[in-house]
């Protein structure tokens, strides 16, 4: 397709023990396929990228305007099943204007355009692959040609400007999902990142947090003032603890108001708000009117509970457990790259663009063990 094509290539031999020497440990899923494969890449011309950049940063720059009026708005909370008890600790972390961290946009790739196909912006994964994984690949393979890995730099000179505004507390906490092995190589990744903005990084089980008689959340007895966590804001709102939330005075990276932006209520909100926009696929509540068209519930992760419908046969239906959320309904995109259906993401660090990751799969759904495939920036 215009702008990036898909080309076979031969993986490098050793490329597993390039993995383990990065701490990339998790290179095969639980079910033994692979997270990251090199018999591929995909070719991204300039153009593109840049085409990337600016979809990334203009989408951003909506989704925050969106975040705004949901925020002011009475009731404005309602629509994304926000519970009722957490929508002040939304409300006040946006008028805050708490820090954001990080995301990435996950688009389909269309005539030389992308459309939006969701915003992971709140314990986005797929970090050592997007960074030092897709650097050391074309170091070792293309090493006169560039690529657009998520840029370390970027989250190192963040966190360090964060720190400089009194934005985080010197010392960060680092919580992975429980028993996750992906997570705990993110764990691992972050704090290596936060030491080199100077901070003082701390990994904690979810377990080992405590709640002090004033509602302060403890790990060993220390105050937990700033925390980059993995446990996703949907289900850290249902927990017994989230009472202590609005008073726990902890800086969360990213914050409670991202909870808008990783929900699939997101993507009705900007067609509704910005119908037509070329960066968009209509979304709604209901099908009506689509023809061919994705169901998602609104807090689905890994293509889990995906059902694909065309008329009225439905052509692919996904397993999982958010059956019981609500579901929106968006306009089916092609993702298909030379035959191969591929999901190209932009990362956002702050409020920038900061990288490239395609992940692929061999049928219609990208699913959380669909492996990442290697890029370069190439004419």
């Amino acid at each position: 397709m215009p702008g990036i094509r898909r080309i076979g290539c031969s993986p490098r031999p050793d490329w597993q023990q390039c993995a383990d020497t990065l701490g990339y440990t998790y290179y095969r899923n639980d079910d033994g396929s692979l997270a990251w494969r090199e018999d591929a890449y995909y070719a991204i011309a300039p153009t593109a990228a840049e085409t990337l950049r600016r979809a990334a940063e203009t989408l951003h720059r909506m989704c925050l305007a969106l975040v705004d009026e949901a925020t002011r708005t009475p009731r404005g909370l309602d629509a994304f099943h926000i519970p009722e008890a957490m929508q002040p600790v939304v409300r006040d972390s946006w008028a805050r204007r708490d820090s954001f961290l990080i995301g990435r946009f996950d688009f389909a790739w269309q005539g030389g355009r992308p459309k939006l196909i969701e915003y992971n912006a709140d314990t986005p994964a797929t970090l050592p692959e997007s960074t030092r994984m897709q650097a050391a690949w074309r170091r070792a393979t293309h090493p006169a040609l560039g690529d657009r890995a998520l840029s370390e730099a970027a989250l190192v000179n963040h966190l360090s400007a964060l720190r400089a505004q009194d934005r985080l507390d010197d010392i960060v906490h680092v919580v992975p999902y429980p028993d996750n092995r992906e997570d705990a190589v993110h764990a691992r990744y972050y704090i290596d990142w936060a030491r080199q903005a100077g901070l003082d990084a701390v990994q904690c089980e979810l377990r080992d947090l405590e709640i002090s008689t004033d509602g302060r959340l403890l790990h060993r007895g220390r105050i937990v003032r700033t925390m980059i966590r993995m446990y996703p804001w949907e289900l850290m709102f249902r927990d017994a603890g989230a009472r202590h939330l609005r008073r726990c005075g902890c800086r969360f990276l990213n914050p409670p108001w991202t909870a808008l932006l990783s929900n699939k209520a997101l993507l009705p909100a900007l067609w509704r708000h910005h119908p037509g926009h070329p960066l968009l696929l209509p979304a709604a509540w209901t099908p009506e009117g689509m023809a061919h068209y994705v169901e998602k519930p609104i807090h689905a992760r890994g293509g889990e509970n995906v059902r694909i419908v065309a008329g009225q046969e439905t052509l692919a239906l996904e397993p999982g457990t958010y059956g019981d959320y609500p579901r929106i309904y968006q306009h089916y995109a092609d993702h298909r790259i030379d035959g191969v259906t591929a999901s190209i993401g932009a990362w956002i660090v702050g409020s920038h663009f900061a990288g490239i990751t395609v992940r692929e799969s061999p049928d219609a759904v990208i699913r959380h063990t669909s492996p990442i495939v290697p890029h370069l920036i190439a004419g």
